[in-house]
């Protein structure tokens, strides 16, 4: 048995062990030439929590065990909390039935702590060699009341190749377009700048081979769409303000201290810099050459109007906001041979295959009409990698 010993700073108060009771791929040890990535917030909620009628939470957790799971290799989910409800437990015992024989969630909460888990989970079906979690500070509205955080982990691809994995939730603002100086802002700038603390942390500064894949996924909760303008609809392949401060956040550069605190003046220095400036790829704005909607979609009706795509699940005031809230982000650090490090690389994201999951129920495979019309309120996002096949070493216990 490898146990894993995570250790993580004070700030985010979680330190935590994990154990792995194998270090193979799968039963057989073989390794496949590409490996299927999903991150989608799955919107299962503790009990009693509910937008309208029903959030249809057990149908909706077998939906997802019987179409979902064996799409996929590796599974990053958001909103798949712990607290209250045996849901998380289920998903894992049906998760390892299917092939994935590795997890990492986020700690569970007592009934007393005053805040439930953070609602993180990450499935795999190759090796996590190296895990860790971090807990952003207490949010506000109705998120501090949730532990929300980033889980790390090092998947073993094959015997000698890793990528690195982060998953995480940010605060939520609760409008489509928050002004710069909204509270939810300012918290999810600090909260960025947090996590590309911990980003280097597990990777940068731990022996990472530069050409290693670091991804980043999940709800981020930055809208990257610019609000529609009826008279220039070309507006909306732009980027917000925000997503630009998001990714220079990430990237290093730091944003203007006003965006930071709106207490301090323009003429203050930057702040949330990072010592070393980084690349950060936007891989599904890559894929479509915009920011697609992945919450409040909208459809077009036979009479022209424009319509709510999802209503069972989603809040009456998030209808039509068609907001680009999830993402996928591969970074890697800046160097004076970028074309060395490709070339070296063993393990690449397919872009093609780089794409939104809608996850729409009752289609033509489905055995029953569903009682709900997507999975979550949320799409899904997906990426391919592939492996040079040269460089496939199953594990050898």
């Amino acid at each position: 048995m490898l146990e894993l010993v995570t250790n993580v700073d004070e700030t985010s108060a979680c330190v935590s062990t994990i154990s792995i009771d194998s270090i193979k791929s799968n039963e057989n040890g073989a390794v496949a030439d590409k490996v299927r990535i999903l991150t989608v917030n799955f919107f299962m909620r503790p009990p009693l929590i509910r937008n309208n009628a029903s959030d249809h939470k057990e149908a909706r957790l077998a939906y997802f065990i019987e179409h979902v799971l064996p799409k996929f290799d590796i599974i990053c989910l958001q909103e798949m909390f712990q607290f209250g409800s045996s849901r998380r437990h289920r998903l894992l015992e049906a998760a390892y039935k299917a092939g994935f024989k590795f997890s990492w969630s986020s700690p569970a909460k007592s009934l007393f702590s005053g805040s439930i888990d953070g609602g993180l989970v990450l499935l795999s079906k190759f090796p996590l060699r190296e895990c860790d979690y971090m807990v952003y500070p207490v949010g506000c509205y109705s998120d501090r009341f949730s532990d929300k955080g980033a889980l790390y982990a090092k998947v073993g691809i094959t015997q000698t190749n890793f990528i690195h994995i982060f998953v995480t939730h940010t605060q939520a603002s609760y409008t489509s377009a928050p002004a710069p100086n909204d509270q939810s802002v300012i918290i999810r700038h600090r909260q960025f700048a947090m996590l590309r603390e911990f980003i280097d942390k597990c990777t940068i500064h731990s022996g990472r081979k530069p050409e290693e894949l670091i991804i980043l996924m999940g709800d981020l909760n930055v809208n990257g769409r610019p609000q529609f303008d009826p008279s220039n609809p070309e507006v909306v392949k732009g980027d917000s303000t925000e997503y630009k401060c998001m990714i220079k956040i990430l990237c290093g550069e730091g944003i203007e201290a006003p965006l930071a605190n709106p207490k301090l003046n323009a003429s203050d220095d930057m702040r949330y810099t990072a010592p070393t400036i980084i690349n950060v790829h936007d891989l599904l704005w890559q894929r479509y050459n915009f920011h697609p909607v992945t919450f409040g979609d909208v459809f077009t009706d036979e009479k022209g109007h424009v319509q709510p795509r999802e209503t069972v699940l989603t809040s009456k005031s998030d209808w039509k906001t068609t907001a680009s809230l999830d993402y996928i982000l591969l970074i890697d650090e800046k160097t004076d041979d970028d074309n060395l490090i490709l070339n070296k690389r063993l393990i690449n994201v397919d872009l093609e295959q780089t794409k939104i999951e809608k996850f729409f129920t009752n289609s033509s495979e489905d055995k029953q009409e569903l009682p709900f019309t997507q999975l979550s309120d949320h799409y899904g996002a997906s990426i391919m990698l592939k492996i040079k096949s040269q460089n496939i070493v199953p594990y050898v216990l």
